[in-house]
């Protein structure tokens, strides 16, 4: 039976209370409270930028600030009654996202976060620019778009010779990808 106060209302804390738990227990099965994201859902992309490599580990170190301060941000917003009620009941709210784990300048930036690891693994090219690639989780995918989409990038063309298209390094013919960058070797 549902308390009655003295005016004849129902005390809504006793219906609201199991509905969000019940909220919360399949938000944190959906990995709203995991540690590492799976494997199933990473993504690995490799391009080539004209920059040199210690400007574009500057511009990851920049991005990645940005986004752990938009990512801030949304979580200083969403505080209120359930993340109160979360810390009550042991949730411990949002994980904090882009964690920096290790740093190798200007070669490895690695982070941790919930959706899962996210790594930027840097090659310079001889002849000038760099290969990027960027390891993360398929629901970053956007994230990374926008941010590639503000480096000055090139396009792979068809193989001059016996080179990748991508870092232009000389490769053999018989290889099918790069093994300096990654790339997809294209067969003319």
């Amino acid at each position: 039976m549902v308390n009655q106060d003295a005016t004849g209302g129902f005390d809504i804390l006793w219906i609201i209370l199991p509905i969000l738990l019940c909220v919360m227990l399949m938000g944190q099965g959906r990995g709203g409270g995991g540690g590492g994201g799976t494997a199933q859902g990473t993504v690995s992309e490799s391009w080539y930028t004209a920059q040199n490599i210690e400007a574009t580990y500057k511009t990851i170190e920049t991005a990645v600030t940005g986004w752990r301060k938009e990512a801030e941000e949304k979580r200083e917003a969403s505080k209120g009654v359930l993340s109160s009620l979360k810390g009550v009941l042991g949730g411990g709210g949002p994980k904090e996202r882009f964690v920096v784990e290790e740093t190798i300048p200007p070669r490895l930036y690695k982070m941790s976060d919930p959706t899962g690891p996210i790594y930027f693994e840097l090659t310079e090219v001889e002849g000038g620019g760099v290969v990027v690639k960027a390891t993360f989780s398929s629901e970053l995918r956007s994230k990374m778009a926008k941010f590639k989409a503000g480096l000055p990038l090139k396009i792979p063309a068809n193989p001059v010779g016996n080179r990748c298209p991508a870092c232009g390094k000389a490769v053999l013919p018989e290889f099918n990808l790069c093994p300096y960058c990654g790339e997809k070797i294209i067969k003319g």
